[in-house]
């Protein structure tokens, strides 16, 4: 769960938890990576621009679309 300092306007100070999970770039995550790995999926946080999308319902992260582009030819 990130958390984020802050401080009020008037000094006081406080931190903010939130569930949403973010991405690598910092945009809120909508998907996570699907790519197998030992004992289940990579499950990385994933925006909708950072996605790469190999076939329905499927989502990659960037290290792992390079790696499936890699064994495909691309």
């Amino acid at each position: 769960m990130p958390c984020t300092p802050f401080t009020t306007p008037e000094g006081g100070r406080g931190i903010i938890c939130s569930r949403t999970q973010r991405c690598k770039c910092g945009r809120r995550s909508t998907k996570l990576c699907d790519w197998k790995v030992p004992g289940g999926t990579c499950d990385a946080p994933l925006c909708e621009r950072c996605t790469t999308v190999p076939a329905p319902e499927k989502d990659l992260c960037p290290k792992h679309a390079a790696e499936w582009a890699k064994r495909n030819g691309g």
